[in-house]
């Protein structure tokens, strides 16, 4: 289990009232508000990465803001409220590279530790195929550049989880 915090609301969303530490029916104290009920459950937000091979290069995108700004990923993005993982996959591929994608395969959940937007957040990764696009960005805030790396000549990744799927990926366990 990480050593993360989740944030400490000091307000129920619902009514306003001033939220304070309750024992709940699993024992366990959570911020709730007396006068709704409502309770406080702190959840990890997830995204989706896509992992795009061709013969033995992979895609990866560069970021132009931090974290890790300058440092080079895999497509990916936050997963929206209501939206699936493989939706997000869909949707984050064609911004960040102008490519639409075909044969999705999951590969595996991760848990991050260095994003400080979002501790502890679940990653999904997949192996995924492009199809037709042009590489574009439309997205020129999140990401500068776009480009094919060798496997075993990757350029700098900022994320560590990334770093471990390019180990894998040099190692042909992905």
């Amino acid at each position: 289990m990480l050593k993360i915090k989740p944030p400490n609301y000091k307000f129920c969303p619902l009514c306003g009232n001033k939220l304070a530490l309750k024992e709940d029916v699993d024992k366990e104290r959570r911020l709730s508000c007396s006068d709704c009920n409502w309770v406080y459950y702190p959840r990890v937000a997830q995204s989706s990465n896509a992992i795009i091979v061709k013969g033995n290069k992979i895609l990866l995108v560069k970021r132009a803001r931090d974290p890790y700004k300058g440092t080079w990923m895999f497509p990916a993005g936050f997963v929206n409220f209501g939206e699936h993982p493989d939706e997000t996959l869909i949707r984050e591929v064609k911004e960040e590279t102008g490519l639409k994608t075909k044969n999705i395969k999951f590969i595996k959940v991760a848990q991050t530790i260095d994003d400080p937007r979002s501790p502890g957040h679940l990653a999904f990764y997949y192996k995924v195929k492009v199809g037709s696009g042009d590489f574009s960005i439309e997205d020129k805030y999140e990401n500068s550049d776009i480009g094919w790396f060798n496997i075993q000549n990757p350029p700098k990744i900022g994320w560590k989880d990334h770093k471990e799927m390019i180990k894998l990926l040099k190692l042909g366990k992905v």
